[in-house]
């Protein structure tokens, strides 16, 4: 099976959870023996590159992961850019026998590659930006609003992922509910949640020490890790709030950067400043270490007592995955996907739940897990609950929904073949 997929967001540089998941999903998919992969996408310099026993093919110069202006001249150029990459694999005579487009970003290129194969269009949405506009801050939901015509061309495009692939992909039930009320659809969905890499994330593969030691962490305190985008979403201000609140004698650790155009954006969002002023006022309280990811990121869950998952919104909330699998309890809400995590179909849960937007909880909860056999009983449970998310079953499913999308391409085909034939042969006999 020869498959193209598209996806803005480099995995070697990755940015979130679409990052991630990308990176691993087709991993661990090219192990198999009989599936190739080319992945498109947006990253530093232009064309093929051998990434992780598959190929990765880079849009011309185009480096997306750096922040940009949010105006329609910087889709259309992403969009032009993919498409001229596109059109060269084309021209070079590749050829596939599905597309799957991860989110929006990438779909009008999808459906190139489709309409130009005639194969079958695979869609998952990551993250819905919609929603996300209801559950952020109201002044970031207005700017979205006022940015015209972006915003309009990135909801007729959600759209358009949501209802037109032949097979759509949600990763958690949550999700699958929250498409069918926003987009209006009774489509069929397949659900198949992320998976962790338990070789390269397991309680053995990190160094807390050393991160300690390089992000001068307090050694008398037990650190409370915060790790994801700097955003309303995740719970941040419920953080700062709970932090500016009370000392509850633990150092909260920020690993995560705000989502902004510039640097100057950046430090002029009122949360940022907000950060800044705890971090210079508490820093035993509070320490913010930007983004990490890879080892960096493992040697701080190796550092962590307890891992803050306060959000707001979460599509599934891989961070909770990572999380258990290095063996560092939970604390954390249960919205959307995140529920799907953190509570089992028997009633188990697997975290210490509190409720969003609840800096008191917060503070509660992390008086509750200063008990050693408290934090032993989650470290155990999460432990265990991480075998039921392997990026094999995830493969496994994928695949599955590739070959079903393929296999209706293929008896559409004949049937469109079979009333051509039956309408020349009518044809023929009135001539």
């Amino acid at each position: 099976m020869r498959v193209l997929a598209i996806c803005y967001e480099d995995p070697d540089r990755i940015l979130g959870g679409m990052g991630r998941h990308v990176r691993e999903l087709y991993r661990t998919m090219a192990e198999r023996d009989d599936v190739t992969i080319d992945l498109l996408t947006d990253g530093e310099g232009d064309g093929p590159v051998e990434y992780m026993d598959y190929v990765k093919h880079h849009t011309d110069k185009l480096v997306c992961w750096k922040p940009r202006k949010p105006d329609f001249a910087c889709l259309l150029a992403q969009d032009i850019q993919m498409a001229r990459t596109l059109s060269q694999l084309l021209a070079q005579g590749k050829r596939w026998d599905v597309v799957h487009t991860h989110e929006w970003t990438s779909m009008q290129v999808a459906r190139m590659a489709r309409d130009a194969l005639s194969v079958p269009l695979i869609g998952t949405m990551h993250l819905c930006l919609t929603r996300l506009t209801e559950v952020e801050n109201p002044d970031w939901a207005k700017s979205v609003e006022e940015w015209g015509e972006v915003d309009f061309y990135m909801r007729q495009q959600e759209g358009n992922l949501i209802c037109d692939p032949d097979e759509l992909i949600l990763c958690s039930q949550a999700y699958i509910d929250m498409a069918r009320e926003v987009f209006l659809t009774k489509r069929d969905v397949n659900l198949i949640y992320n998976g962790i890499n338990t070789v390269e994330w397991n309680p053995g593969n990190g160094d807390g020490p050393a991160a300690k030691k390089e992000y001068e962490l307090d050694p008398a305190r037990p650190i409370a890790l915060y790790v994801g985008r700097i955003a309303t979403m995740k719970g941040i201000e419920d953080v700062l709030d709970a932090a500016e609140a009370e000392d509850t004698g633990w150092q909260i650790v920020l690993v995560g950067e705000v989502n902004a155009n510039s640097k100057e954006d950046q430090e002029e969002w009122f949360v940022t400043k907000r950060i800044r002023a705890l971090e210079a006022a508490h820093p035993e309280r509070l320490r913010w270490t930007g983004f990490k990811h890879g080892k960096p990121l493992r040697d701080l869950y190796a550092a962590a007592s307890c891992v803050l998952m306060p959000s707001r919104h979460e599509p599934f909330g891989i961070v909770a995955l990572e999380a258990m699998a290095m063996g560092v309890p939970l604390l954390a809400t249960e919205v959307d996907g995140l529920g799907e995590i953190v509570n089992g179909s028997d009633g188990s849960e697997y975290a210490l739940i509190i409720n969003p937007r609840s800096p008191q909880e917060v503070n509660d909860g992390l008086k509750v897990l200063k008990d050693a056999a408290v934090r032993s009983s989650l470290r155990e449970l999460g432990l265990r609950r991480v075998g039921d998310f392997t990026w094999e079953h995830v493969v496994d499913q994928t695949l599955e929904v590739y070959r079903r999308a393929m296999k209706r391409k293929q008896i559409a085909d004949i049937r469109r073949q079979l009333r051509l034939n039956n309408t020349e042969s009518v044809g023929g006999v009135h001539g």
